[in-house]
C-alpha cells in the first residue's frame, strides 16, 4: 500500500483546494496545516501551538484551535479521540487505524492492510447514521515496554 503524499505535495493540494472552495488561505491556516502534514505523532492543539509560536509570535492559542476546527470541518484534517486522552489532530483524512500506548499515550498509524475492511453497519433503527470508523488497538509502545 503506498504511503501518504509527501508534506509539500499535501500543502500544494491544500492550497489549491482552498482556492477552489473560496476559503481564505491565511498565513495561520497554511502554517497549521503544514505543521499537521509534516507530523506523524497526531499532535494536540497545544502541541501545534507550541511548535508554531516561535515562528509566528503573533499567533494565539485561540487562533490555532479555531483553525484546527475549520480544517476538520472542511475535511482537511480529522480529530483522533480516545477515552481519557486529549483530542489530537491528523492531516491524513483517509480511513486508517491506530496503535495507542496505554502508558504514555503515544499514537501511531497502523498499516491498514493488517485490518480487514468492515462494512458500515445499518443503524437506522436507532436513529444513528454511521459515516466512518476507526479502530484503535491499545498496548505498550516500544519505549514503554
Amino acid at each position: 500500500m503506498p504511503g501518504p503524499p509527501a508534506p509539500d505535495q499535501r500543502l500544494v493540494a491544500f492550497e489549491a483546494d482552498c482556492r477552489r472552495r473560496g476559503l481564505a488561505l491565511t498565513i495561520q491556516r497554511r502554517a497549521v496545516f503544514a505543521e499537521l502534514a509534516e507530523r506523524r505523532d497526531h499532535p494536540t492543539a497545544d502541541q501545534v501551538y507550541e511548535s508554531l509560536h516561535a515562528r509566528l509570535p503573533g499567533l494565539s492559542r485561540t487562533t490555532v484551535y479555531r483553525v484546527l476546527e475549520t480544517l476538520v470541518g472542511q475535511g482537511f484534517a480529522r480529530k483522533v479521540q480516545h477515552a481519557g486522552a486529549a483530542v489530537r489532530f491528523d492531516a491524513m483524512t483517509e480511513r486508517h487505524h491506530h496503535l495507542v500506548c496505554e502508558r504514555c499515550g503515544r499514537l501511531a498509524d497502523l498499516d491498514d492492510t493488517l485490518v480487514p475492511s468492515l462494512p458500515l453497519p445499518d443503524a437506522r433503527k436507532t436513529g444513528f447514521r454511521v459515516r466512518d470508523y476507526s479502530i484503535s488497538f491499545t498496548g505498550l509502545c516500544k519505549s514503554c515496554r
